[in-house]
């Protein structure tokens, strides 16, 4: 479908706008949050599982949900705060200033070396996008700065395993997603706050307003580019082209030249999940749909690279799955989660044993009765399975065992938990408006 007949659509498709959200955004009312300064360590009052707050009193907030944030002997963690950049001390929860800027935007720790990786983009009344940035890393022991690169326009997204490339990418010509506002991001939520109206004029909710917005600009067809930067030299160079709307950009954990990245727009009109070489090569989708109305998507790495984890939903709304594709072998393993386990994002322990969901509210596309929670997730062989009767190339079917961590029913899902176990895996980290302001969490897993 061309640009003009797609736009020409647009009328006709906002009764399937909520779809176009799929499963990223929604609000519920939410219940009112305690009075009084948010709890430094306390226990969970439905669960009574311990919880800590590393986030300072002034706030914070955590990367996106596969950004590496950790360095790689797992003692520090990097967050934003209001005044710039912080580390966490993860044996003693103290936390230290590492970068005294407001304006430094943190973009992820490497994986090789002790360094966090930000940058500062220049003034002026553009999308952030469109504005040139510098680029700096800075060392967390020494805090020496190094500065990498200046580009003219574009975000990034990821470094390589051996941090000799950042991953970037740029859209030419787009418009900010809420049209007028020329940088509409909600600090406090971490997204724009969209509206719209409907074809009786009557304005939208939520989650049925982002539905519209990115429908339209997934039909926009911008030009946009994925590149890579060489961060010895500050080279840079372009590695695919498309007029797709594209988006969550990440190399693999451990392949240096590994890269995925997704179709954006209303998910059960796109091949979300792809994979690409950092040479430009090796271009492939790794799921097709089987069915009308079956989605995927919120991809992400497992840690030891071997495999790639995505929510999968037969159809959308209907049954749910965290979905895994192998990338050696191309084998795949389907493990069914229930409504009110269904998570904005799942992730996965080091050691691949135990997953975790951040929940959901009830505008989000599982409509889960009670499902805002963070929950722990065990993988269970289904039972009565006749495992020696299994074929490689069949999908393996397993049930996720769920575990109440945290009651969220405070929490206004607006603002993403993102959540991610520490390297060691007793803890998992997310962030939450629970108690009002934004912060940063770690709720134990090990506690009994």
């Amino acid at each position: 479908m061309d640009r003009i007949s797609r736009r020409s659509a647009l009328q006709g498709l906002l009764g399937s706008a909520a779809a176009g959200a799929a499963a990223l955004g929604g609000t519920a009312a939410s219940a009112a949050p305690p009075a009084g300064p948010p709890p430094r360590d306390y226990s969970d009052a439905k669960t009574g599982r311990r919880i800590v707050r590393l986030s300072p009193d002034a706030g914070g907030s955590k990367l996106y949900f596969y950004k590496n944030s950790f360095t790689p002997e797992g003692d520090r963690m990097a967050m934003s705060t209001p005044d710039g950049i912080a580390l966490v001390d993860l044996a003693t929860f103290r936390v230290r200033t590492l970068v005294a800027d407001p304006k430094a935007e943190l973009m992820f720790t490497g994986r090789k070396s002790r360094n966090v990786y930000y940058s500062v983009t220049d003034p002026g009344d553009a999308q952030p996008m469109d504005r040139p940035k510098t680029v700096y890393a800075i060392d967390v022991d020494s805090k020496r700065v190094r500065r990498i690169c200046r580009v003219a326009n574009g975000s990034f997204n990821s470094i390589n395993a051996d941090e000799t490339l950042l991953l970037g990418f740029v859209a030419y010509g787009s418009q900010p997603l809420q049209p007028g506002v020329a940088d509409p991001r909600n600090r406090r939520f971490g997204q724009a706050e969209y509206a719209a109206v409907g074809p009786d004029g009557k304005p939208l909710n939520f989650a049925k307003a982002k539905g519209v917005r990115m429908l339209e600009r997934w039909a926009a067809r911008y030009p946009m580019e994925i590149f890579v930067v060489d961060t010895a030299s500050g080279a840079r160079r372009v590695i695919h082209q498309t007029r797709e709307w594209i988006g969550h950009f990440q190399f693999s954990p451990t392949d240096p030249q590994q890269i995925m990245f997704c179709h954006e727009g209303p998910w059960h009109r796109v091949d979300r999940v792809w994979l690409i070489r950092a040479d430009g090569s090796g271009l492939k989708p790794i799921h097709r749909r089987t069915m009308n109305f079956e989605i995927w998507g919120h991809e992400f790495f497992s840690p030891d690279g071997k495999w790639i984890w995505y929510d999968l939903q037969t159809p959308r709304g209907q049954v749910f799955w965290v979905a895994g594709y192998e990338l050696a072998t191309g084998r795949r393993l389907w493990r069914r989660v229930e409504q009110n386990d269904w998570s904005v994002h799942y992730n996965v322990a080091a050691d691949g044993r135990l997953f975790a969901g951040d929940g959901g509210d009830r505008d989000m596309v599982a409509h889960a009765p009670d499902g805002k929670w963070i929950t722990l997730q065990r993988p269970e062989t289904i039972v009565d399975a006749d495992l020696e009767s299994y074929k490689d190339d069949l999908v393996t079917i397993e049930y996720m065992r769920s575990e109440r961590l945290v009651d969220m029913s405070a929490h206004d899902y607006r603002l993403e938990p993102n959540l991610v176990f520490t390297p060691d895996g007793k803890w998992i980290v997310f962030g939450s408006n629970m108690h009002g302001a934004n912060h940063v969490y770690a709720v134990s897993v090990t506690q009994s």
